[in-house]
């Protein structure tokens, strides 16, 4: 791709400084057909005075597109001017010049020019002193310098420092904006984050069980009518619990939306729930062994809502495609350690499953600083979890913990 070309003065032009230009000129010519003028210093013929006129207005026209030819053409007209005469027309546009250079200029010439016009008022005012040593003279004349060459330029000066600082407070406002819609998106992934944890780690449980109970009922052709009816009403209760987990999650998400749901949270299982989930996995005839090491205590409710997750998570999948699991939790003075290992069934696929169990729990962990593993080792499959707890004093009183019902499953 050829790199864009440089634009050409007339397209940097602005219209609105070629009518400023052809404007003043004319008023200026018309105050010089009238003998507005002071004749001294070189006599030129009267259509010469229109030169100086000329320049300073072709300076307006320049005084965007090229600030320095602008104050060049300035000086150069106003030098014209004050060899030959002065005319009123040329000095108020000559202003125009300075003021022009010193609000569109470099900042480098900008640097050098606000000291040379303070040097050329001085200057007047040691002319005057010199040549005339009236005390009024040399105040008149040093106003009238500065109001021709000094105001100008530090007038462009407060003007362009005020745009500038408003081209910076826009630029901040833009950042801002930016930025507060950086953080709401990355809001809304988070509760969406959120939300397929919960979901996985509630609703899909209830739905796995729903699908292991189907696939023991599709399987067993030797079922009298009494199992098949306890059957068929684990499978109604599964659903009708997973329908309500269903519902109260979205509650709390329209609560929270409307903001009467502050404060409350999706789930506050805690780790001295585990033995409870441990027996129902025992229940549905899965073979857990469970042990805890170190003082067990209270943990902060993050800490022991992800370390509950993970023993579910990994015990989930271990319904699904293993045997004969172990748990064990261990307590140390900066963290918990929460391990799940099980053998593998060779050619286990009932439930169909994307990895979003593993996914969920790995971002629980880590969002809190810890980490986790979770592979094969040799035969078995092992979850090890290490989560920092936060030392004792940031620690949660035990809350309530939820009423729940694991439903029945198949007796295998």
């Amino acid at each position: 791709m050829s790199p864009p070309r440089p634009s050409s003065l007339l397209s940097r032009v602005h219209r609105g400084d070629v009518i400023a230009a052809v404007l003043l000129f004319f008023a200026g010519a018309s105050l010089l057909a009238l003998g507005s003028y002071e004749r001294f210093g070189i006599e030129v013929p009267d259509r010469v005075r229109y030169v100086p006129l000329l320049l300073v207005c072709t300076g307006v026209v320049l005084r965007r597109a090229r600030p320095g030819v602008t104050l060049a053409l300035g000086v150069l007209g106003f030098g014209t001017e004050f060899a030959i005469g002065f005319s009123l027309a040329v000095v108020f546009v000559f202003t125009d010049n300075l003021y022009s250079y010193a609000r569109y200029g470099s900042r480098r010439g900008l640097a050098i020019m606000m000291p040379a016009v303070v040097a050329v008022v001085l200057a007047v005012g040691v002319y005057v002193a010199v040549t005339d040593g009236r005390a009024a003279s040399v105040i008149s004349s040093l106003a009238i310098a500065a109001l021709v060459t000094a105001s100008p330029v530090f007038t462009g000066v407060i003007v362009r420092q005020a745009h500038e600082r408003a081209m910076l407070e826009a630029e901040r406002a833009e950042q801002t904006a930016r930025l507060a819609d950086v953080r709401r998106r990355e809001a809304v992934l988070r509760e969406r984050t959120l939300m397929a944890r919960e979901l996985h780690d509630t609703v899909a449980n209830y739905l796995s069980a729903i699908a292991l109970q189907s696939t023991a009922l599709q399987a067993r052709k030797d079922l009298d009518a009494e199992t098949m009816r306890t059957s068929v009403a684990a499978i109604r209760s599964s659903s009708v619990e997973g329908l309500a987990e269903l519902r109260r999650i979205i509650g709390l998400l329209r609560a929270a939306e409307n903001g009467t749901g502050e404060g409350e949270e999706l789930a506050s299982f805690r780790l001295d729930q585990v033995p409870e989930l441990v027996e129902r996995m025992r229940a549905v005839g899965l073979k857990v062994d469970f042990t805890t090491e170190g003082p067990v205590r209270a943990l902060p409710g993050e800490v022991e809502l992800t370390a509950y997750r993970v023993v579910q998570e990994a015990l989930t999948n271990v319904l699904k495609y293993g045997s004969d699991a172990a748990v064990a939790i261990r307590y140390g003075d900066d963290r918990v350690t929460v391990e799940v290992a099980n053998a593998v069934r060779p050619g286990t696929d009932l439930v169909p499953s994307g990895g979003a169990g593993l996914v969920g729990m790995t971002e629980r962990v880590r969002l809190l600083g810890g980490k986790v593993r979770a592979g094969p080792e040799g035969r078995r499959w092992r979850v090890h979890a290490e989560i920092p707890t936060g030392g004792p004093d940031d620690l949660a009183p035990p809350a309530e913990p939820p009423a729940r019902r694991f439903p029945n499953l198949i007796p295998r």
